[in-house]
């Protein structure tokens, strides 16, 4: 099974014999999987967080710290459904 100039195909190599063992793949995988459970929420939260602030302190030309306050949410809703 020699393919020209004495070079063996690859599936016949040791290269491709090897395989990495199941055990080491998944224990870098669950790794993975929880540090983007943990890390994808952390990150929305900030982004939100952030957007707030940009959006009420720097765009609305309000104090940043009322951003943080819960009477200013008890407005907005009230605001948005005193019709109803």
């Amino acid at each position: 099974m020699e393919q020209g100039k004495g070079r063996r195909f690859p599936r016949d190599t040791e290269e491709v014999r090897k395989k990495p063992k199941e055990r080491e793949r998944s224990g870098r995988n669950w790794r993975v999987t929880v540090a983007k459970i943990v890390l994808v929420p952390l990150l929305l939260f900030f982004s939100l967080v952030i957007g707030l602030v940009i959006g009420y302190g720097v765009v609305g030309h309000k104090p940043t710290a009322e951003v943080f306050d819960l009477g200013t949410y008890k407005h907005m809703w009230d605001l948005l459904f005193a019709d109803t």
